[in-house]
């Protein structure tokens, strides 16, 4: 293109596949090493937007392909070609060109297996193509209201003993509700059910094919953590294989003899090590680091957790940051931490929730800082994250306000005193808790927020709120606009101008609203940040103005 960006492109995981749909590769090797399966992607028919480099000495222009809501995506194809070369083999995804190829993978026996997503996200299909004619058969439709979730959960159980042909799938899916595992035959007839929502799946993390069993990271006591657990492949309970509380990601051995736990809690920095299967260490890789003078200055203390209920008696998860040394009597404002969008936990029991900076920053500087998971984030199941389907930016601004007012409790908590702050999700809540809440909420910081969802993409919008032409009232009423004139606290927004995710236009538009309305704002905009900053420099002056902000306003 006129603008060096290559309209087709072979190989290549597409924007929305790996921004959206955790997708990040376009080729698949055949288990000989033979052949390769491959994605062919044509962005043309995606709308160009370009992007300026405000900042550099050297005028610079960035061309992107990005597919706004409701515009046309890119078009994917998907082939095999041998490596000796010759014809390609492409694959017919679907009879509906406007779909997303969402995974691939190959069988034992050389077939090829295409998960493929309906624009809408509603229904999945998971298709079996032979390789040499192209020949298709449509195994099993998963079809899920309001979106389906993506995994990686497919997996292939087949011993190695056994012939190529004769294997089984597992499959994990959220149609009946919480997320189940099923077993399919070859030929994606008589799925077993192997599970009854007794556990909360997370995903699939190995298939021992020899002894039945899989291995799923989930919680079953609470949300907080994160455990792996033991299910036979024939049927019955789970069984926890994990022990202590807090975080463990698992990784199992080979022959499922053994398995490597890295595992941290509010209280334990990470430690790695390797179990039997029976749970005896053998072997301790990484013990927690050794003790850091920089960190001890830094003197991180575990968030106390705290369980909310909300006006309709829904159940969420906080953590409460309170400063170091408060004189008695004395009374603290408060700062919410905010993400609250899809996909997405902010309170947990691991050692990321206390080595949170920030968060201990503002505490040490003298205020309460607040972190609550609404209605729409991730881990509590579909139902939980569905409550803000087709309508953004409401359900989450209430429960963030209940959040707030349990504080109540806390006397040394000013809830007259109350600010938040968030980036990208984040960001879009701060501004909706200060436009929406403003009774609540008195000053804010958005760092690069989405202002109004017809400027983000097609996958994660058209997920969560349908296309512009199908839900217009939801589209107005999730945008930042329709609600910036009731704004009269203190916002400070930040932004990076080359952001290629959250386009700086973003900002552009409400800044726009605001001056119309005669509001005043602050800003803090980096010219070659992204959509995080990046360099040391920004990120202590972001830091900095962000507590010097807070301070002033609160």
């Amino acid at each position: 293109g006129e603008y060096g960006d290559r309209p087709v492109t072979n190989g290549l995981a597409e924007y929305i596949a790996q921004e959206e749909m955790d997708r990040s590769t376009g080729f698949w090797w055949s288990p000989d090493g033979r052949r390769l399966a491959f994605e062919q992607v044509d962005n043309s028919p995606a709308p160009l937007f370009l992007i300026p480099h405000p900042g550099t000495d050297v005028v610079d222009v960035e061309a992107h392909r990005y597919p706004f809501a409701g515009a046309a995506n890119a078009v994917v194809k998907l082939g095999v070609v041998a490596v000796a070369g010759g014809a390609i083999t492409w694959l017919p995804l679907s009879a509906d060109a406007d779909i997303y190829l969402a995974r691939v993978k190959w069988t034992p026996d050389g077939q090829v297996l295409a998960q493929v997503l309906s624009r809408d996200q509603t229904r999945l299909e998971v298709r079996r193509f032979d390789p040499d004619s192209g020949a298709a058969t449509t195994l099993w439709v998963d079809t899920v209201e309001p979106w389906i979730n993506l995994t990686d959960d497919l997996r292939i159980v087949h011993r190695d003993d056994a012939p190529d042909d004769d294997y089984r799938m597992l499959w994990s899916s959220e149609r009946e509700g919480a997320r189940e595992l099923y077993l399919y035959d070859r030929d994606g007839r008589v799925p077993r059910r192997l599970n009854r929502g007794d556990i909360f799946i997370d995903g699939v993390v190995s298939v021992d094919a020899v002894a039945g069993a899989v291995y799923v990271s989930g919680w079953q006591v609470t949300p907080l953590e994160r455990q792996l657990f033991r299910l036979d492949l024939a049927g019955g309970a789970p069984a926890r294989i994990t022990r202590q509380p807090g975080t463990h990601i698992c990784a199992l051995s080979r022959d499922h003899r053994g398995y490597i736990d890295r595992f941290d809690s509010a209280t334990t920095p990470p430690t790695v090590t390797v179990y039997d299967i029976d749970g005896t260490p053998v072997v301790r890789l990484q013990a927690a680091a050794p003790p850091d003078e920089r960190l001890d200055a830094l003197e991180p203390r575990p968030p106390e957790f705290i369980t909310i209920t909300t006006r309709d008696g829904e159940t969420l998860h906080g953590a409460v940051y309170r400063p170091p040394d408060l004189p008695a009597g004395a009374r603290a404002p408060v700062v919410v931490s905010v993400y609250g969008g899809p996909h997405a936990q902010m309170v947990t029991d691991s050692w990321g929730q206390t080595a949170s900076l920030r968060a201990q920053y503002l505490a040490q500087e003298g205020f309460i800082v607040l972190r609550v998971d609404n209605r729409g984030s991730a881990r509590r199941g579909l139902a939980f994250e569905a409550a803000l389907s087709r309508n953004l930016g409401d359900i989450e601004v209430r429960d963030q306000v209940d959040g707030v007012r349990a504080l109540a409790s806390i006397p040394e908590a000013d809830l007259d005193r109350v600010g938040v702050y968030g980036w990208s999700y984040g960001g879009y809540m701060a501004l909706m808790c200060l436009a929406r809440a403003p009774e609540v909420f008195k000053a804010a910081v958005a760092g690069a927020p989405v202002t109004h969802w017809d400027g983000y993409d097609t996958c994660y919008t058209e997920r969560y709120m349908g296309r512009p032409t199908d839900n217009p009232e939801g589209y107005r009423n999730s945008s930042v606009m329709e609600h910036a004139g009731s704004i009269t606290g203190p916002l400070l927004i930040v932004h990076g101008m080359i952001d290629e995710n959250v386009h700086f236009r973003h900002t552009g538009r409400l800044m726009q609203k605001l001056i119309e309305a005669a509001i005043p704002y602050d800003t803090l905009f980096f010219p070659e940040e992204r959509h995080g900053p990046r360099r040391l420099a920004d990120r202590v002056f972001l830091e900095r103005r962000i507590a010097e902000f807070f301070q002033r306003s609160l």
